[in-house]
């Protein structure tokens, strides 16, 4: 089974479904990640855009090792993801890229800008990821792919509908966010307490409510045609 894991940012994925992918790879699937931008302003130590793209693709390279993850980056610009035809191109192509059973991603209801856009792309194209008439440089596929919001950072208004106990991959998971270490010297000036145990805290909640140590929590996309399959999330 092939499973893409489509997010905003360098970072995004390790924080809200690194231990359910680890799961995934036990299993035997194969895992991709797409990533709409490279996070191109999340830094004050850095003098250019590009230096920080180029640092924080390397982070997620690093990141997705454990995965053995098939990593695609479509660069638009960070906090300014738009609706237009060239970004519905790109997303289009990476999710034809990874011909997936399952997709991972964004919560419509996140008021991160680019989190919000990315989830709404990926949800709109989905419908013409098959069409022949549509063409981009992947082919057309002929999967229905099974579309699963992850939660919001912080927990803040979303309830999970399904969670994964990861309780036994929560140190590869924190691993895995360490080694966004721009992100983590960028996220000092916005969080309260240390930001990889602000991670921590969110996967002990999901996992309390849950009644386990450490959970993740997921929200299907339903709709006409595309009702999400729960028997396909890890267990």
């Amino acid at each position: 089974m092939n499973v893409l894991a489509f997010a905003a940012h360098p970072d995004d994925v390790e924080e809200m479904c690194f231990g359910t992918l680890m799961k995934y790879r036990a299993q035997g699937d194969q895992i991709f990640i797409a990533l709409s931008t490279s996070g191109n302003i999340g830094s004050n130590l850095h003098s250019s855009r590009e230096e920080i793209a180029s640092v924080r693709e390397k982070e997620q390279l690093c990141a997705a090792e454990p995965l053995e993850a098939k990593v695609k980056f479509l660069r638009f610009e960070d906090e300014g993801l738009q609706d237009t035809p060239e970004t519905r191109n790109a997303f289009l192509n990476a999710i034809r890229w990874a011909n997936p059973d399952v997709i991972l991603t964004h919560s419509p209801a996140d008021t991160s800008t680019d989190h919000a856009m990315t989830s709404k792309l990926i949800t709109e194209v989905l419908l013409i990821v098959g069409a022949k008439l549509v063409p981009t440089e992947e082919p057309p596929i002929e999967k229905t792919p099974s579309v699963f919001f992850w939660d919001i950072p912080g927990g803040f208004c979303f309830e999970p509908q399904i969670y994964v106990d990861i309780t036994d991959v929560m140190d590869q998971k924190i691993a895995a966010i360490a080694c966004h270490q721009s992100q983590m010297a960028w996220m000092e000036g916005f969080l309260q307490d240390d930001y990889l145990d602000s991670m921590r805290a969110q996967s002990r909640f999901r996992g309390y409510q849950y009644g386990c140590k450490y959970a993740e929590g997921f929200t299907a996309y339903q709709v006409l045609g595309f009702v999400a399959d729960y028997r396909l999330i890890p267990r």
